[in-house]
């Protein structure tokens, strides 16, 4: 995506200095394509810090306005841009960290309809919406569609993560293993439940980082739900199987 000159050099040198990233890993970084659907608290800040990190195709999903109530907790937004867009404003900051990072914004709430259409032109999809409904479609997407998923969900002081390979091999999970969608669950989001500002911005931050390790291969588990308490800053992780009955990757 970028040609390494001198600028570029400069503008990563913090990273490229790690010797597990170097130049390779981050050339793998500025041809990494993710979808982020959900311009809230999470998409915000994943949003942020990948184009701080210098991915180069980044596509943003959400059909909502800036309101308010967003601001304590949706980074990039000011009180000056209530009203507008999510995805405009959004492309638009993130266009100012990386002039050189491919940005694309779809104004739409993401359905059955039209997930194929926009989501297939990338590798990665990070799941930064707040109902089981939308998670449960991008979850079957991905797993047909051979994508990677990066999903969190947040409550409180609380977060959880976890990154999803589940047609790889035949082995990992899927997200419906570790929710199924024959159960039912409180669907209410931030608004109603209450979010402390850094746990979005932080549960933002663990997806970027899930994502950026995935590219770098590091070490990383598909089969894993990492649960922090930002309270009592202490961190889980729950290990989830296959479920060989799920209806969407099982052996059934």
């Amino acid at each position: 995506m970028n040609k390494i000159d001198n600028t570029i050099l400069e503008k990563y040198s913090r990273q490229i200095i790690i010797d597990s990233i170097g130049i390779k890993g981050q050339e793998k970084i500025f041809n990494t394509k993710v979808l982020i659907v959900g311009c809230g608290g999470l998409g915000t800040s994943a949003a942020q810090y990948l184009s701080m990190t210098g991915v180069g195709k980044i596509g943003l999903v959400d059909d909502d306005i800036i309101a308010l109530s967003n601001l304590n907790r949706q980074t990039l937004f000011t009180e000056e841009e209530i009203g507008e867009k999510k995805v405009v404003v959004l492309s638009e900051k993130i266009k100012q960290i990386n002039s050189k990072a491919s940005i694309k914004g779809f104004e739409v709430r993401l359905n059955n309809n039209n997930i194929n259409k926009i989501a297939t032109r990338y590798d990665y999809i990070l799941d930064c919406t707040d109902n089981f409904e939308t998670r449960f479609i991008i979850n079957k997407f991905c797993h047909i569609y051979k994508k990677i998923l990066i999903t969190a969900a947040l409550q409180n002081f609380d977060l959880q993560s976890t990154i999803l390979k589940s047609w790889h091999k035949n082995v990992n999970p899927c997200y419906e293993c570790f929710f199924p969608n024959t159960q039912s669950y409180n669907q209410d989001s931030c608004d109603e439940m209450g979010i402390l500002a850094p746990v979005a911005g932080l549960g933002g931050v663990f997806q970027a980082n899930l994502l950026i390790n995935n590219v770098l291969k590091e070490k990383v588990n598909y089969n894993e739900l990492i649960l922090f308490s930002c309270s009592e800053f202490r961190m889980r992780k729950i290990i989830f199987k296959k479920n060989i009955d799920c209806k969407i990757c099982g052996d059934n």
